[in-house]
């Protein structure tokens, strides 16, 4: 009887999938939105204490529950999230379907966190670059490839349109994070793209006012982050007291004058200073004391286990701009390492089939950098093992920054992150490192599985 309905669980549809979760998750009346990204599903509810997320988290392929509030969030692994979160947002039918319009609302229902507000909203506004960055990101190392072995395929009309399709996000990046920014903080989101261009359009080069010289791009992302948020809050005060005849011209009309000047002589040079100062810490800990750098790696699951860790996309983006490369993201990206080496001592050594069966179906989305299934539904459960995950990922991150390994992408993980290092090998390297580091820290610790009935 229980292989029959495990066998039935394991061959249900996307469709059925969401209705179970809509049920426990206290009903589609309960749903105010429901978004989702490479690994999760994210549910806004209207009433939290409806849901039941002890019961969401026995249902044989849900990975982990996280639940705060009135946020929801189901870990189901990568591939899986999305299509679950289609269904359920057809079920539900939630009356927000804008993320940002229900993270205000979430927000509002709790009470002030304006820090963990203000990293969500980070989140929101890089989150959905990722595609774009292992897309272009992976066109960008065949583009190299062909540049070291077959040069003269660069110089072709289909070697020059794969050098602009995979240069194109990091070129309008900049726009797009201004958009995006000024979504998140409330504003029009085209203003933002607009006062971005501004502060990074090579037009501004040389110009002279107020005894300043206008470069453009200075301050990188920090910049653009700034004057895309505060132009947001700015437009909305206006706005507030616009009367409604005059508010479609003047509104936008005041926010993107004041702002630009306030960007170019204000914003600048101040986000300039900062971001200088996030290079010099980051290069002097490389070039001076790589063995610290592994705290990187040491913390970065307990990030990724609040969400925190998508702010690290913003300085690697800076980092990349400043300097070329980012030495960070390969340091950050052997904490998912130490975690593969943990779970394979565990795949190993367990002897309880439900908990040697998620450790065979995540491992692979883990290896490929996509830790979120690895983390909900083992290493965290049993508690040890995350821990000889966080060790094992420090030791290969002060390996990585001792090789000083560098990326040319601000995002991506796992094996496939090699081929957009300055050397490959040496990545490789750090990661077989960080394997063998968690599979050692996780033996030494020890696991009790008795939990996994």
């Amino acid at each position: 009887m229980n292989s029959e309905k495990q066998k039935v669980k394991d061959h249900m549809t996307p469709e059925e999938k969401a209705a179970r979760y809509l049920a426990l998750a206290g009903g589609k009346e309960n749903i105010r939105a429901v978004t989702n990204c490479m690994t999760r599903v994210r549910l806004s509810l209207r009433n939290g204490s409806s849901a039941d997320p002890e019961a969401l988290k026995n249902e044989e392929d849900v990975l982990g529950v996280i639940a705060e509030g009135n946020d929801l969030q189901i870990v189901v692994g990568p591939g899986k999230s999305s299509k679950i979160a289609a269904e359920m947002a057809k079920l539900a039918e939630p009356a927000e379907t804008d993320p940002a319009a229900a993270l205000k609302k979430e927000a509002e229902s709790r009470g002030p966190v304006p820090f963990k507000l203000f990293m969500k909203r980070i989140a929101g506004i890089f989150v959905p670059l990722i595609p774009a960055f292992m897309g272009c990101g992976l066109l960008l190392a065949l583009y190299q490839f062909c540049g070291i072995y077959a040069p003269q395929f660069q110089t072709s009309a289909p070697g020059i349109l794969l050098g602009i399709v995979s240069s194109s996000v990091f070129s309008i990046m900049s726009v797009i994070v201004g958009y995006n920014a000024a979504k998140e903080f409330g504003g029009s989101p085209v203003i933002g793209a607009v006062l971005a261009y501004v502060l990074t359009s090579p037009a501004i080069d040389g110009i002279q006012m107020m005894g300043m010289t206008f470069a453009a791009g200075r301050g990188g992302l920090i910049s653009v982050l700034a004057v895309a948020g505060i132009g947001a809050q700015l437009e909305k005060k206006v706005r507030s007291v616009m009367p409604d005849a005059l508010d479609t011209f003047l509104s936008p009309l005041i926010v993107i004058f004041v702002m630009t000047f306030a960007g170019l002589i204000v914003l600048q040079p101040v986000c300039g200073i900062i971001s200088e100062a996030v290079g010099s810490f980051v290069s002097w800990v490389i070039t001076r004391v790589p063995v610290l750098a592994g705290l990187a790696s040491l913390i970065f699951l307990p990030l990724v286990a609040t969400g925190m860790h998508h702010g690290l996309i913003a300085v690697n983006t800076q980092l990349i701009a400043d300097f070329g490369m980012t030495y960070l993201l390969p340091v950050t990206c052997m904490a998912g390492a130490g975690q593969v080496g943990a779970v394979l001592y565990i795949l190993l050594k367990t002897r309880n089939k439900k908990l040697k069966k998620i450790c065979a179906n995540a491992l692979p989305a883990g290896i490929l950098g996509i830790g979120e299934p690895l983390m909900w539904g083992v290493t965290i459960p049993l508690g040890r093992p995350f821990i000889a995950s966080c060790i094992g990922g420090g030791i290969g991150g002060s390996a990585i920054a001792v090789m000083k390994v560098a990326a040319k992408i601000p995002t991506l993980s796992g094996i496939q992150l090699s081929l957009v290092t300055n050397s490959p090998l040496r990545y490789l390297l750090g990661i077989l490192i960080s394997y063998a580091a968690g599979f050692a820290a996780c033996m030494l610790l020890g696991f009790d599985d008795s939990q996994f009935q």
